[in-house]
């Protein structure tokens, strides 16, 4: 019995351990610079989630995609000292940044995500895969781990997520189409249709219709219970099913008995007046 109520909280523990937080959505503007909104940049959602070693995001667009879509997602880690990096620029060009203090970014790019932190400098993580996203499509998803972005379970960070492409119709990748935290859509970096400039970017914490900074752009990493944890706390629940199959078992046993044995005293009974 002690086996069995073993093996079985272990199960218990290991299917509860896999199983994420509660997923946090926020609802951006939906909107984007002119009619680059229609190729999926206005961003109308991000929902954020995360589990015991990753954190996933997936962004809702406004309309179907017509490429990829690249966005960066700018952390800004609470308790840790801001780098007041501003200049971020992705392999594409579009430069993004934090003048508050900017300590981790996951820059997408096409197919794939690479999780950047500061530390005197920005250090490249490993490429991650999207899991959705591309042409007709309306979000894009990714899952890192908590380590690339310089994250711990119970942290809590500020966050904007811009999204930094259209097809080349609208003049080609740009510091900023359009941004969760913003009620309208970012201007443009360098101020004219054109790809950024090298001396320009968007700024998430001084956007004049910004809320960064706001609860509107906090998440905080929700600890999830370890896996030996879960395992006593399966133990409980089999033990207290258990007990009370045991119970059951001690009342029903007892009134089986007694009609059994009544059963067989009538059939005596019967075979007696038959003959």
């Amino acid at each position: 019995m002690k086996k069995t109520c073993l093996n079985a909280s272990l199960a218990i523990g290991m299917v509860l351990a896999a199983l994420p937080a509660t997923a946090t959505t926020y609802t951006g503007p939906g909107t984007s610079l002119y009619s680059s909104v229609n190729d999926g940049a206005g961003i109308s959602s991000v929902v954020v989630n995360n589990d015991a070693s990753t954190i996933s995001f997936t962004i809702n667009s406004s309309q179907p995609q017509a490429s990829y879509i690249f966005y960066a997602i700018e952390l800004q880690i609470i308790g840790q000292a801001g780098s007041g990096y501003t200049g971020f620029s992705n392999p594409f060009g579009p430069a993004i940044g934090i003048s508050s203090g900017e300590n981790a970014v996951l820059d997408t790019y096409g197919t794939g995500a690479t999780p950047y932190v500061y530390s005197g400098g920005w250090v490249a993580g490993s490429t991650v895969s999207y899991t959705a996203g591309g042409t007709g499509t309306t979000s894009s998803s990714m899952t890192v781990p908590l380590g690339s972005l310089g994250l711990s379970l119970g942290e809590s960070f500020y966050f904007d997520v811009v999204s930094t492409y259209t097809s080349a119709s609208d003049g080609g990748p740009q510091a900023a189409y359009g941004a969760l935290d913003s009620t309208g859509y970012p201007a443009e970096a360098n101020g004219s249709y054109v790809p950024y400039d090298n001396n320009t970017y968007y700024d998430s914490a001084t956007d004049a219709s910004s809320t960064f900074n706001s609860g509107a752009s906090l998440y905080t990493l929700q600890p999830v219970p370890e896996p030996s944890t879960l395992a006593l706390l399966g133990v409980g629940i089999v033990g207290l099913i258990g007990r009370a199959l045991n119970r059951m078992a001690k009342q029903f046993f007892p009134l089986l008995s007694a009609f059994h044995n009544q059963s067989g005293v009538c059939s005596s009974r019967q075979k007696i007046r038959g003959s």
